[in-house]
C-alpha cells in the first residue's frame, strides 16, 4: 500500500461515489474500484458499504478516514511549501468564495498585481457550508464566507458587516416603504438563505418577529442568494438575504432596509491554522488589507 491508496479512499470517501471520485482523480472507474478493494484486503476490513447510488463509509472507513485526512493534508502542505520555495514567489492558490463576493475579490486582485505579486490563482465558488469543507479539507487555501464559524481547526479575519435586506416584487404593497418592520410581514411567505437561521443576524430577525408577536411564515430555503431573487420575482415569497447577495438583482425587484435600524452578518477570510505556505499567508494578508465588504 503506498500513499497514493490513502488520496484514493480519501476521494470516494468524500464524494460517496466511485465514478464520481475516479473521474475527480483523472483515473477510469475499473482500477479505483480495484485500489478500493485491494486496500480492504490488506487492511482485513471493509472500508465502503456498496448501494445503489454510490458508497457510504462503515465504522473502519470512518476511522481510516480521521487518521488520513490529516496525512494528506500535511503532504499537500508540504508540496506546496516546497514548490514555493523553488519557484521563488510564484504560488498557486485556490480561493473559495460566496458568488456575492466574486466582484469584490476580482478588484481586490487588480490592486494585488499593482503591488508585483507574482500569484497564480484559481476561484472557486460554492455556499458557506461547503466553503468552510473546502478549506478545511485543504482543497482551498483561503475562503470568503460569512460568520459564524464554528471550527477550531480554521482562522478567521473579519472583512466588513453585511446587511440584511428585503427582497420584494415590484408589485408588491410594501415597496412604497424605505424600511420594511417586523409588523409589516405578518402572515407573508418568507424565503431564507439555506442554513442562514444559524447566523445570529437571522436569528435576530426571528426573535424580533416573535417579540412582534408575529409567527415567521418560513416557505422556503435556497443555497444561494441568485435561487432566491429568482423564487421571490416567480412566486409570492419575501427574500430575506445578505446585501451582497443582491447584486444579480433584476427587473421587478426591489431591495428594501428590514428594521429601524440595519441588522449585520460579519463577513470574513478564512484559513487553516496550521497553513505553513508563505504565498499563502501573503496572499491572505493582502485580502485583508483590500477586499472591504460594505
Amino acid at each position: 500500500m503506498d500513499f497514493r491508496n490513502f488520496k484514493y479512499f480519501e476521494a470516494v470517501a468524500r464524494v460517496g461515489n466511485i465514478t464520481k471520485a475516479a473521474t475527480e482523480l483523472n483515473i477510469s472507474q475499473p482500477p479505483l474500484s480495484q485500489q478500493i478493494q485491494s486496500m480492504e484486503i490488506e487492511l482485513g476490513v471493509k472500508l465502503f458499504e456498496r448501494h445503489k447510488k454510490g458508497v457510504l463509509l462503515t465504522e473502519e472507513g470512518k476511522l481510516l478516514l480521521q487518521k488520513v485526512s490529516p496525512l494528506l493534508r500535511q503532504y499537500n502542505e508540504l508540496i506546496d511549501y516546497l514548490s514555493d520555495s523553488q519557484n521563488l514567489g510564484i504560488g498557486n492558490i485556490t480561493v473559495a468564495i460566496l458568488p456575492a463576493f466574486s466582484s469584490t475579490l476580482s478588484e481586490a486582485l487588480a490592486r494585488i498585481w499593482e503591488e508585483n505579486l507574482n500569484i497564480h490563482f484559481s476561484i472557486k465558488e460554492g455556499h458557506s457550508n461547503s466553503i468552510i469543507s473546502l478549506v478545511q479539507s485543504g482543497e482551498a487555501h483561503l475562503g470568503i464566507t460569512r460568520l459564524p464559524i464554528q471550527n477550531s481547526e480554521l482562522n478567521y479575519s473579519i472583512l466588513g458587516n453585511d446587511p440584511i435586506r428585503v427582497i420584494l416584487r415590484n408589485d408588491d404593497p410594501l415597496v412604497i416603504k424605505e424600511k420594511v418592520l417586523p409588523k409589516d410581514l405578518k402572515g407573508r411567505p418568507l424565503v431564507l438563505i439555506q442554513g442562514s437561521t444559524t447566523h445570529s443576524a437571522f436569528a435576530q430577525i426571528i426573535q424580533m418577529l416573535e417579540e412582534a408577536n408575529i409567527k415567521p411564515n418560513i416557505i422556503g430555503h435556497t443555497e444561494t442568494a441568485s435561487t432566491l431573487l429568482k423564487i421571490v420575482k416567480q412566486g409570492p415569497g419575501i427574500g430575506l438575504a445578505p446585501q451582497s447577495g443582491c447584486y444579480q438583482l433584476t427587473d421587478g425587484l426591489k431591495v428594501v432596509q428590514f428594521g429601524e435600524s440595519d441588522i449585520y452578518i460579519p463577513t470574513a477570510v478564512i484559513w487553516r491554522k496550521n497553513e505553513a505556505n508563505s504565498m499563502v499567508l501573503k496572499l491572505k494578508n493582502l485580502i485583508i488589507k483590500y477586499c472591504v465588504i460594505k
